[in-house]
Parts: structure tokens; sequence; C-alpha cells
């Protein structure tokens, strides 16, 4: 496929999230200006054209599409969220979009087209070159998720037994890549053996072999690895670029750093978003029915945790009448232990994610928690003890919050490592699902050691 070269930023910078900026193009698309919309949007990034969009109400980004016209940079694709991206390409139709596919690396591409139905996918790959399609095709076989799918398929390679001579002269007579940093030595069936470093190659004496001056360790990936294995294997080793292989071993792509930090953002981005309860691929610019949607049944999940918790506060309700006071200081406790839970749960789901949590240092981790929520628990029973006796005067109650902030604060220590381990251990991702399990133990936890203490202690 044509190598697309990245735009250049300008040469004069310009601050596309500025609301002035933002504001001037609206206006320019308000006052049906297609010259002055074009001479402030061409010349930017496809990135940065692609944050517009994204600011932009449905209505404005097909305005500044049809102002940019048939000449849109393909990039600019390949720079938006899933949400975007579809909405677009069918803005600009089946024809403007595999004149843009043919314009993409392969892996962009399929990006591109993964999300489209069916349909669209054979309308759009129809009007691709059959060379082009043939890779684009092959790219969408792959899982969304595996080395197959954001590999590089345009690699240089050679026999070790070439002399360094022979190397640059084939590379002036061969067709390849507009950029690559490495040379590949494969054997007869193709399989990888070593790597040279190009800067490597052009020191090196012309007589010299190949396979002398090779590097032959390599960390060589599957085709079909998951992406957390090898984003793993790219952040643990620091590599740079890194050789996939077929099920029978044969070179038939490479990773770049660049694509695997793509991968990194994304998976950070998804634990992030689903620590918080939202579906990854959720933005600003999304369809509100699916939002809706998405987060209605995550809502309906916490709802039912939250009855578990009053079902419980109603076992003591008898206690609250007789004391308002357990009313006013129950969410404390409540709300200290679901926000120290957090803290522990986002610290192991992240360490399951980076494999830095295992079976060997299990035991460690654990004591580890337990020993900061004992701390973290006895400073703050004392402090909740000191201002509960301020507050109410009352020494009993003050002993019972700082005996029950000191459990609860324990009990989200542990919930919050057990809680995930489980989880991952069923297969089940704890990012998404860890948050509302360990808020309801904490909420649990915490109201029955407060009102169970408080109505042995101080009512009967």
């Amino acid at each position: 496929m044509t190598e697309n070269t990245t735009k250049p930023r300008p040469a004069e910078y310009r601050d596309v999230t500025s609301p002035v900026f933002l504001r001037a193009v609206l206006d320019a698309i308000d006052g049906q200006d297609e010259a002055g919309v074009k001479a402030l949007v061409e010349p930017l990034h496809a990135a940065d054209i692609a944050w517009l969009l994204g600011a932009m109400d449905a209505s404005n980004r097909r305005a500044l599409v049809k102002a940019l016209g048939p000449d849109i940079d393909p990039e600019i694709l390949s720079e938006l969220d899933e949400d975007l991206r579809t909405e677009l390409v069918r803005t600009l139709g089946p024809k403007s979009v595999a004149d843009a596919v043919k314009e993409l690396h392969v892996e962009d591409a399929a990006y591109v087209l993964e999300d489209l139905e069916d349909f669209e996918k054979r309308e759009v790959l129809s009007q691709v070159p059959l060379a082009d399609r043939a890779q684009v095709v092959d790219a969408l076989l792959f899982s969304e998720e595996t080395a197959g799918r954001v590999m590089h398929r345009e690699f240089v390679t050679m026999q070790g037994s070439m002399t360094v001579a022979e190397a640059l002269a084939r590379l002036l007579l061969v067709d390849i890549p507009e950029e690559f940093q490495e040379i590949y030595l494969v054997d007869s069936e193709r399989r990888p053996v070593g790597f040279l470093a190009l800067s490597r190659l052009l020191r090196a004496t012309p007589s010299s072999l190949l396979h002398d001056i090779a590097t032959t360790e390599m960390t060589i990936i599957p085709a079909t690895a998951h992406q957390k294995a090898f984003a793993h294997l790219f952040e643990h080793y620091h590599l740079t670029s890194a050789p996939v292989t077929d099920e029978t071993g044969s070179l038939v792509g490479v990773l770049s750093a660049g694509s695997v930090v793509e991968v990194l953002q994304e998976m950070h981005k998804a634990e992030v978003l689903a620590l918080g309860g939202v579906a990854e691929g959720e933005s600003l610019s999304g369809s509100l029915t699916k939002t809706t949607r998405l987060r209605f049944s995550w809502l309906f999940v916490n709802l039912l945790t939250a009855i578990i918790a009053s079902i419980v506060i109603g076992f003591f309700e008898a206690s609250l009448e007789k004391a308002v006071a357990l009313a006013i200081l129950m969410p404390i406790v409540a709300s200290m232990g679901g926000n120290a839970g957090t803290q522990t749960l986002t610290v192991v789901v992240r360490a399951l994610a980076t494999k830095e949590l295992n079976q060997a240092n299990l035991w460690r981790v654990i004591n580890r928690e337990m020993i900061i929520g004992v701390t973290n628990g006895t400073g703050f029973a004392l402090l909740a003890a000191g201002i509960t006796w301020v507050w109410f005067q009352n020494l009993a109650l003050a002993g019972v919050i700082a005996s029950a902030m000191l459990i609860n604060l324990l009990a989200a220590a542990v919930s919050g490592v057990f809680v995930p381990l489980a989880l991952n251990k069923a297969g089940v991702d704890p990012a998404v699902s860890s948050p509302v399990v360990v808020t309801t133990v904490t909420d649990v936890v915490g109201f029955v050691s407060f009102l169970g203490l408080a109505t042995w202690l101080l009512l009967n």
C-alpha cells in the first residue's frame, strides 16, 4: 500500500484547543466561508483536525468535512475515536473512504474499517485495488487486540550470508519501505535469525558478512499474541521493535515502539474508564443513546449493591431511632473504607496488568497492604474519635467510631487485594468489576461494625 507521510507541524503553531481558535473555525462554518475554513484548518496536523471534529456537534462536523473536500487527509480517520470515525466514514461515503484506505498503512486501514458493518466493509473494499485489499483483509482476520492487527507488514529481510556491500547495493535496487530502522536476517524458510540496525550496517566494513555483525538475541512475538502480552514485553525489555511470526515461525511483520505506545495508551485509558464504571470507547462526542444505555446498566448494578447496604442499615433501625448521632457519623466510616479500598484495588489492578503481582510475591503484597491498612486505620481512628468527642462529648461513641474505622480500613485493604485477584482468576476483567464489589464490602463492613458496636456498647 502507498505509504502516507504524516504532515509536519506548521511553522506557526496554532493551539487548536484554544476557545478563540475553535470559535474562529465555527464562525467560518456558520458564515459558510469555505475558503476561510480551509485557510484555518488545512495547515493543521491530522491529529489536530481530529480534535476539532471531536469538539464540534454533528452538523458542524459535516460542514467542516464538506469544506475540506475530497483532499481531506486520510490520516485523520486513524486519529478519531470509534464513534466519530464511523460517523465520518459514513459522511465521506465508500469512494472517498476507499481512496483514504489506499493511502494508509495496512494497520491503520484495518483500524478505520473494523467497526463498520460487514456490508459497509465490503462496499469500501470492493473499490480498493486487489493487492491492497488482500493486505487489509488479512489484518482484519486477526483479533483487534493481537499483534497481527497492529504489526507493520512492510519490512526488509536479507540472508545472513550477504556482505555489507551486497546489502547496501540491494537496498538501492529493491523496493523498500519509506521508513525502517533495521534489517531482519531470515533463513530459507523466512524464520528470523537476527537483525541488524541500519546505523550498524552503515558503520561496518563492506566485506563483513551480515550474520557476523547482526544481533541474534531477539524477542520474537507470535502474530496471535494478545496486546497485554506484547505490551508487557516492550515495557519490560525496553524494546524499540520486535519481529512477528505466524504459526510456522515465518516472519510476517514487525511491531514498532510507536504502535505499542498507542496500544498502551488505549489500555491505560480503558483501565481508568473501567474503574469509573464507564464503558471503553465512550467520549463526549459519542451517541447519547448508546452512552445512556451503557451507563444505565452499570448504575443499575450500583443500585443493587446500594440496596444491599440499605438492608444492612435496616437491621439497626431501632438503634438509629434512639441515637441520631449514629446516623450523622455512619457515612464517615463507610466513605473512608470505600476510598481506602479504591486506592488498594487501583494499585493491585495495575500490578496485575503489568505482571508485577503473581503467586510468588502475593503474600508480600498482602502483608504490605495490611500494614498500610492498620497504620492508616489507627491514625484515622484516633482522628475520628477526637472529632466525635469534640462534637458529641461522648467518650463511648468516640471509642465506637474509632474501632469501626480501624475494622473498615482493614477490610478495605483485604478486599482491595483479594477481590481483583479472585476476579482475575475467574477470567473476569478486575478493572471493570472490582470497584463495585470492594465498595459494597466496605459499605457493609462499615455499617455493621459501627452500628453493631454502637448497639452493643451504647444502647443495650
